[in-house]
């Protein structure tokens, strides 16, 4: 851990230099990073005070499953680059997208700490995810078509 922490800054640059290759707005991607800081954190509050069992391997899948999410720009940004397409306007809207959810699981967090009720989540992650999903499929069939015209892609 110590060696870890010796490295922080380095570990920092390289990460600040990956997302400025990527043309990622650092910015916005510290933003997205505090906002699931956050939710996570009011998600251990919330469990506390309703009960719920808690566990250290719920809580560390949950994060890093949340750490995932920032993985979805960043492939979009990485195609992007490797396609030499710009997806950089997709990519925005994307980390808003996840903003935006992140943002309605911390105010679900609060109303459920706050009542001491379990507050019923809107999904928004499974349907960002599924309408970045099908964003692709669409582009990519495009791209066959560009490519020979003659193949029947169901559209």
């Amino acid at each position: 851990m110590h060696k870890i922490s010796e490295y922080s800054n380095e570990m920092k640059l390289l990460l600040y230099g990956f997302f400025i290759y990527l043309e990622m707005d650092i910015e916005i991607v510290k933003v997205l990073f505090y906002l699931m800081v956050m939710d996570t954190f009011l998600g251990i509050i919330k469990t506390i005070v309703l009960n719920n069992p808690f566990s250290f391997k719920k809580l560390a899948l949950g994060f890093v499953s949340k750490l995932a999410v920032l993985l979805i720009p960043t492939a979009l940004a990485l195609m992007s680059i490797g396609l030499n397409y710009n997806f950089k306007w997709f990519v925005t809207i994307v980390m808003d997208l996840l903003i935006v959810s992140d943002g309605i699981s911390i105010i679900s967090n609060i109303i459920a700490i706050k009542t001491k009720k379990e507050v019923e989540n809107f999904d928004a992650m499974t349907l960002i995810l599924k309408l970045v999903r099908d964003r692709l499929i669409q582009l990519f069939k495009r791209l066959l078509i560009t490519i020979d015209p003659k193949l029947h892609i169901e559209k």
